[in-house]
């Protein structure tokens, strides 16, 4: 995160509206666990850093949407993470990598949780990578969606 020049709530929200472009504010207070103080916050610096961006309301809701700017540091963040984790995994065989990929990802299934629980704990992915076969998102009961 360092490298990219964000800490761990910036990174969280950026991720999620990155993700789920125009959900709100109350949308995005759920997910990265702040008071709706704290993440109005969170926005305004977003916002002056020319992260984020607010969308003409709605009624009371105000849409976010990830700048330009904003992407581009999701990409800085996606690449020296990716980096890391290659280089983590590139001292295992390769056996022993899909073995490791696939016990990570039973034990993620495993945890039933509602949906604003799956999006925090998704909150650092590369979302597309995943596609349909997240397993976070098979950890979703359809009663907690």
């Amino acid at each position: 995160m360092d490298e990219a020049g964000l800490d761990a709530r910036s990174l969280a929200a950026l991720t999620l509206v990155h993700q789920h472009d125009g959900r709100s504010v109350e949308w995005l207070r759920r997910r990265v666990e702040l008071t709706q103080s704290g993440t109005v916050r969170l926005v305004d610096r977003l916002v002056a850093r020319g992260w984020l961006r607010r969308g003409p309301t709605s009624g009371r809701a105000v849409p976010l949407h990830v700048t330009s700017r904003g992407a581009a540091r999701l990409a800085r963040w996606a690449r020296a993470r990716d980096r890391s984790v290659a280089e983590l995994l590139g001292t295992l065989p390769k056996r022993q990598q899909h073995v490791l990929i696939d016990a990570m990802a039973a034990s993620l299934q495993a945890m039933p949780r509602a949906r604003v629980q799956a999006d925090a704990t998704c909150r650092t992915c590369s979302w597309p990578d995943c596609g349909k076969d997240c397993p976070v998102d098979r950890s979703v009961s359809e009663a907690q969606t």
